[in-house]
């Protein structure tokens, strides 16, 4: 094996001596909190859309029983929130998308 450093090597190094100057407060990074999605907010998302948990299914491929669980306040992970952020924006974007997979 070469001892050459790659391109991708020295740009993991650079990364990795950012992440430690970060944790060690020598170097300050752009943050942004994301807040939970309430249950309330996902049922308002779902009432925009769909008049059903089954229609919201048939539409945007996400089971009813879990819609139905984020709505009693099941935890949702951070591809959900941002899948439901989008429907929200515009649901048609989301609907075209599927359609062509």
């Amino acid at each position: 094996m070469a001892d050459e450093r790659t391109d991708l090597g020295l740009d993991l190094e650079a990364a990795l001596l950012e992440a430690i100057a970060h944790r060690d407060g020598k170097l300050a990074l752009e943050t942004r909190k994301l807040e939970p999605m309430s249950a309330a907010r996902v049922k308002a998302i779902r009432k925009a859309v769909a008049k059903s948990p089954r229609e919201f299914e048939r539409k945007f491929g996400i089971p009813a029983r879990t819609l139905e669980g984020w709505e009693q306040g099941r935890k949702l992970a951070m591809s959900d929130r941002i899948l439901l952020t989008v429907i929200a924006h515009d649901p048609e974007a989301v609907q075209k998308a599927l359609s062509a997979v």
